[in-house]
């Protein structure tokens, strides 16, 4: 089946329009990037992605990107489905291209990945999480020649292609599992000679390395055109300053090409260091899908389900920063989950734990702010067991739906208590009232993270 997609005049304005936008700032400028890593929500790793390609499905979620305002997507391409069928994954590539610019989209190619290790498995791809491109068995001198084939296919054939805003050669060299010590040496001398290959196949486009750390980026600067590095910690705003510091050093753009995770950097967290660092940026992940980051009831990444809802809608606000109002107008809100354990109702997403600790060896944990624990009684005070620890963070208290005097309780310590009583109200009328814990969101400076974790409610 051919893939082929005509661009229309209307298309090729809109793309012409779209690289303008970008002539019109120095051309290693990437300050103004704004993207997301891209799977689709059909595929559990890049195998998939190819194997199952859907352009209706692709088309359908590179718009939501589109309305997100965004103009990069960052996707993982996959040598063993091309050497399974080379023209047809490069009719499938070349379809992606056409409907990125269909969306005023560039594409950011990912060409090899050593994250976490695994061979590709061609058939037993839908089971598997995500899995390496070529493999740690194949980054020896003698797979080269074979591998060089597939990038001058896709690398060279696309060489003069303005719907690609740079190659990413290789994502996170050493974020894999090595079987001995040799093998991060091996890494380092395929990437360094798949980068001089890229760019002798095309030397239009900029090359650039997504490391799991800054701290690499020292290993491959001098054959990269435009620094890039990884960041899912709270440090975020200092890494960012760092780069940019190294990049001046040596006159070269640098950009973060996977960025916010929950619950420790959240995009009310992220979004506004980006702004103001003034760096550009691709978060991971658009889509709420099937990878082993974004499915799930709690997923630590992933934005918009496939029916064009969001998880959340004050994440949609401050990627394009806009009213909560306005976002749930482009992305509505899906209802939050409910449960109920206990006499209490949680809604939100929580965590329902379970071990040696808490009593009845079971709790309930959430860092989304908003997410609620509501439990009503008949009396006249109630009071709240929960853990305490070097990663809890602030929790809100209301009575009948309204504050009380001392409407926060800050759940940090350094060591762990699992039953701590804290009491929330006493002296009310005697008869039935509701107390309501709310996730704030918030944390002591001290804290390594925002965790409300809700063992019981008892009478005070």
């Amino acid at each position: 089946m051919k893939y082929g997609l005509v661009l229309s005049a209307a298309m090729l304005s809109a793309l012409a329009c779209y690289s303008m936008a970008w002539a019109g700032q120095p051309q290693d400028d990437y300050s103004r990037m704004r993207g997301a890593n891209y799977v689709p929500s059909y595929a559990r790793n890049d195998l998939q992605t190819w194997l199952d390609y859907d352009p209706a499905v692709i088309d359908r979620e590179l718009g939501f990107a589109g309305r997100l305002h965004l103009g990069t997507v960052r996707i993982f391409l996959q040598v063993a489905v091309y050497e399974r069928d080379p023209k047809q994954f490069l009719e499938r590539f070349e379809n992606f291209l056409a409907l990125c610019a269909k969306h005023n989209i560039q594409a950011m190619p990912v060409v090899f990945d050593s994250c976490f290790g695994e061979f590709p498995d061609l058939q037993k791809y839908r089971e598997k999480d995500w899995m390496a491109c070529p493999g740690q068995n194949r980054l020896g001198k003698e797979h080269w020649p074979a591998l060089e084939k597939y990038v001058r296919d896709v690398v060279g054939g696309h060489k003069d292609d303005k719907r690609i805003v740079m190659w990413d050669v290789m994502n996170e060299p050493t974020c894999t599992r090595f079987k001995k010590p040799e093998d991060r040496d091996l890494i380092w001398t395929f990437l360094g000679h798949f980068l001089d290959y890229v760019r002798e196949q095309d030397p239009n486009h900029p090359r650039t390395v997504g490391v799991e750390s800054s701290s690499l980026i020292a290993k491959v600067v001098d054959k990269t055109d435009v620094l890039c590095f990884h960041n899912y910690t709270r440090n975020l705003r200092e890494d960012i300053r760092s780069v940019m510091e190294l990049a001046r050093r040596h006159g070269k753009p640098a950009i973060i090409n996977e960025v916010v995770r929950r619950p420790g950097q959240p995009f009310a967290f992220a979004m506004p260091i980006l702004k103001e660092e003034r760096i550009g940026w691709c978060f991971w992940e658009l889509m709420l899908g099937s990878t082993q980051f974004s499915r799930g009831t709690d997923p630590i990444q992933g934005v918009v389900y496939p029916d064009g809802t969001s998880r959340d809608v004050r994440e949609i606000a401050a990627i394009l920063e806009v009213s909560e109002a306005e976002a749930q107008k482009l992305f509505p809100e899906r209802p939050k989950p409910k449960v109920e354990e206990g006499g209490v109702t949680y809604v939100g997403f929580w965590t329902r734990w379970t071990g040696k600790g808490p009593r009845q060896d079971r709790l309930f944990y959430a860092t989304q702010a908003g997410a609620s624990a509501a439990w009503t009684f008949t009396g006249t005070g109630a009071a709240l067991v929960h853990k305490i620890g070097p990663d809890c963070g602030i929790a809100r208290v209301l009575i009948d739906g309204k504050p009380v005097p001392t409407p926060e309780i800050d759940t940090f310590s350094p060591t762990v208590e699992w039953n701590r009583r804290t009491v929330l109200a006493k002296g009310l009328p005697d008869g039935p009232h509701t107390v309501t814990i709310e996730v704030a969101g918030k944390k002591n400076p001290d804290s390594r993270n925002v965790y409300v974790q809700v063992v019981d409610f008892e009478k005070e």
